[in-house]
């Protein structure tokens, strides 16, 4: 804490200092080769980056293309605050400075709030990773924005802007790549000129490839279509209206086995599976490792994958956008609506197969009204946004099989507004404040089909006990296989002459006596019928200094909210809002005549109750992933951007953040045989299956995904070929430190730090028409275990990197 003490200390010194060398450097002459504008809409507003007096990282559509990011992952290339952990399922993980969620539940509301084309997006997963095409650009915003941004951005706002249509122009543009795992990424757009006072713009993209995994998976196969109209038909008015459709298919997302689990007396034994990082879960050796392994509550060996991984997810939606210049100021209208579906199989942290079965509609609506009284800009604004999910979904683990069904709704309604008042020529105060208030409705069915040896709590045979039971023999349990409901499932037991015939469904608790008298069957069933409603006021005061016209200091206190919510679990079916309050100050600066950008951030957040997930144990012992509060945190930090351009052919840069985190209260609740946590624990005398529950104390670790140390470094070299010709080099690195990917803190949860490098060299033409690209990424060929998982089923498990993939890029502009 020390260090970060002293290091925020030393970058708000430098925050004052700078803007004064800043103005007393200067050119001898004044050119055109210096450092490009990037224009965002961050506040709300069109301002340079530079102007922007908020922790913001923005990257430009042409620099995505030119470093070939089309996914969200690669984006955390550009932007070292960021995280997107990836566990399987369709639902994104998105952190920021160690404040996000890891979750393949959906109706767990994003910290990190991403937004496509203006339209918050209640669920990050498809449409969000398959959008980046055809970009104006990436904004990345970071700390809570509680005032002018849709809802529940506790940790930031990722907001993908595509390009727009252009009136009074006729352009065409692509990109096509290819590469080893016969990959293949193309995309292309065409803006037309429909009249004088429209466009038009159509955009695709296409991107498959093969897996990285021996069983197929971290493959890619996703199609995406965008349509935009603009009418402008005055110079006051406009309107633009949109359509974006995504398919994703292929196996999707991947893992592999790192060691499984013994519990003794003394605790848990780890033992390596000895299995390569490229292996995946559904390999000849994943299987046989997976075989070897003990199930609980029947401890049992495992069986074989029984199905293969899929994906079959579509995404589409409409939204459009109204500015009026009025009298009183500019009235902006985006209403949008969004639905996606999915039935998709995953191994997620080695289940044997999870199925989801979902379908989500989403409606929004959003007015603003900006303007300027005298010396005062303001913004006023309404937010209203209704989502609705229906899910059938299951979580095979072989002798545990979790049934869920149920509808979710949420209602959320905000009125905000911000005030800046201009005192003078170079200060600004600024203030704002929203209410929010957020309604969350939950109605399902809970069945578990739990297969114990011996028979349920109390009579439960430990596992020693159950090699004399006979349970670890082959065919002695039954392996349950994907239903998504009860009855076929006991249909099945009983057609496998594992149950009574004469056993039926029933609501409530049911106990089936395996007929081979080895052990019994518990159905646990459980009816979540539950409504909530959560308000609160966020706020923002900040103020800004123009020390010259190149460079500006700024500081700001702002609170964000997260709304609580319901979950589907036998014993806590909701959990509490999250709250955070951010400190920042920074200084954005060019000199040299603007061939020098520094820009400096000092920050500390203050956490409180954040919202975090983990598999736990319910009361009657059945496995659950759970969401809950985690107390609270703290956030210390700062970052340093440089770019520097010191000739027209070459631009430096690098990004350097520093963060100081830890949960200042931190306590996990389980009970045998989930209780595998690296935490000291006590017993609070609860039970739970007959197991004692255990009060992990885990205060004091680090918040998740928050390396302490970040850095990216990026060179590019244009060197003229001849008159018309350009060779361009492009070198990016990035260090990752150690950080911790999962709440139980075992030791393989601990990512170890990293480089990561890319490189590519282009021929292009001067005039920007047509380039050909040679690129290699991960020249290292290290992959990485950025999303570590301990499995219910009492394995580890690694979600893993891309390794190296290299090819030849060709785009053209017309």
């Amino acid at each position: 804490m020390r260090i970060a003490l002293l290091g925020t200390s030393a970058v708000l010194a430098l925050a004052v200092a700078t803007p004064v060398l800043a103005q007393e450097a200067q050119a001898e002459a004044s050119d055109n080769t210096g450092i490009a504008e990037i224009i965002v809409t961050a506040q709300r507003r069109e301002e340079s980056l530079q102007k922007a007096a908020i922790a913001i990282d923005a990257v430009s559509g042409a620099d995505l293309a030119e470093r070939g990011i089309s996914n969200a992952t690669d984006i955390t290339k550009a932007v070292p605050a960021l995280s997107l952990p990836s566990v399987g399922g369709n639902i994104a993980s998105i952190f920021i400075r160690g404040v996000g969620n890891v979750t393949t539940s959906s109706y767990n509301d994003p910290a990190v709030t991403p937004s496509y084309d203006g339209v918050v997006l209640g669920r990050g997963g498809g449409v969000f990773g398959a959008a980046f095409y055809d970009l104006a650009r990436v904004e990345v915003l970071k700390g809570p924005q509680g005032i002018l941004y849709g809802r529940n951005a506790t940790g930031g706002a990722v907001n993908i802007i595509p390009a727009r249509p252009e009136i009074g122009r006729n352009s065409m543009g692509f990109n096509a790549s290819y590469g080893n795992y016969d990959a293949v990424d193309a995309d292309a757009h065409v803006n037309l000129g429909v009249s004088a006072n429209s466009a038009l713009r159509l955009g695709a993209a296409y991107t498959t490839r093969n897996g990285y995994n021996i069983d197929g998976t971290d493959d890619a196969k996703r199609g995406s279509l965008r349509a935009q109209f603009l009418v402008e038909p005055s110079s006051d008015l406009s309107l633009r209206i949109g359509a974006d459709y995504t398919h994703v298919g292929g196996k999707g997302v991947g893992g592999s086995y790192i060691g499984g689990f013994i519990p003794g007396p003394a605790g848990y034994t780890f033992f390596p599976a000895g299995l390569g990082d490229s292996e995946g879960f559904n390999s000849p050796a994943s299987n046989a490792f997976r075989s070897h392994n003990l199930g609980a509550p029947a401890f049992a060996f495992l069986n074989p994958m029984n199905a293969d991984q899929r994906q079959d997810s579509t995404y589409w939606g409409v939204n459009a956008e109204l500015n009026w210049q009025t009298g009183i100021g500019k009235l902006t209208v985006i209403p949008a609506y969004r639905e996606s579906s999915d039935d998709s199989l995953f191994y997620g942290p080695a289940f044997n197969t999870a199925n989801t079965r979902e379908k989500v509609k989403q409606t929004s609506l959003e007015a603003r009204l900006s303007g300027s009284a005298g010396m005062i800009d303001y913004v006023l604004g309404a937010f209203y946004f209704n989502e609705k999910i229906k899910a059938n979904n299951q979580y095979n683990q072989e002798f545990v099989l979790p049934i869920q069904n149920y509808a979710h709704k949420t209602d959320s309604y905000a009125g905000f507004g911000q005030l800046t008042a201009h005192l003078g020529d170079k200060l600004r105060l600024i203030g704002g404040a929203r209410y929010t208030h957020d309604k969350k409705s939950i109605d399902g069915l809970i069945n578990n089909f739990i297969t114990f040896c011996g028979g349920p709590p109390p009579f439960l045979i430990t596992p020693p006990g159950s090699f004399a039971q006979g349970c670890a023999a082959p065919g002695t349990i039954p392996h349950f296989p994907n239903f998504l409901n009860t009855g076929d499932t006991i249909g099945w037991l009983k057609a496998n002459n594992w149950i009574s015939g004469a056993s039926s469904d029933q609501p409530g608790y049911q106990v089936f006596p395996l007929l081979n008298g080895v052990g019994a069957i518990l159905k646990t069933y459980n009816a979540v019928a539950d409504t909530k409603g959560y308000s609160r006021v966020t706020w923002k005061a900040s103020a800004e200094y123009d020390v010259s016209p190149d460079s500006l200091v700024y500081a700001t206190v702002e609170s964000g909210y997260r709304a609580g919510g319901l979950q589907m679990t036998e014993s806590k079916t909701s959990y509490k809002p999250e709250f955070i309050t951010a400190y920042t100050i920074g200084s954005k600066n060019r000199f040299f005549d603007n061939h020098v950008q520094l820009n400096l951030e000092g920050f500390i957040w203050k956490y409180r109750d954040q919202q975090i997930t983990y598999f736990t144990v319910d009361t009657s012992g059945t496995l659950i992933s759970s969401n809950e509060n985690a107390g609270k945190s703290s956030i210390k930090g700062f970052d340093v951007d440089l770019v520097v351009k010191p000739t027209s052919g070459t631009t430096l840069n690098a990004k350097v953040q520093y963060l100081d985190t830890k949960y200042d209260e931190l306590h996990l609740y389980t009970a045998a045989p989930r209780d595998n946590f690296g935490c000291p624990f006590t017993f609070t005398g609860a039970t739970a299956g007959g197991a004692p529950v255990k009060d992990f104390n885990c205060s004091g670790n680090p918040l998740l995904f928050s390396p302490k140390w970040t850095v990216n470094i990026g060179a590019q070299q244009v060197v003229p070929v001849g008159d018309s010709l350009e060779l361009v080099a492009n070198v990016d690195t990035a260090w990752r430190d150690s950080q911790w990917g999962a709440f139980e803190y075992l030791d393989f949860e601990r990512i170890p730090a990293y480089w990561t490098t890319d490189a590519s060299l282009t021929i292009r033409d001067a005039g920007g028409t047509w380039a050909l690209t040679g690129f290699v990424r991960n020249i290292e060929d290290k992959r990485r275990n950025l999303a570590p998982q301990a499995s219910p089923l009492g394995v580890a498990v690694g979600h893993y990197s891309a390794p190296r993939t290299y090819g030849l890029r060709l785009s053209g502009n017309f």
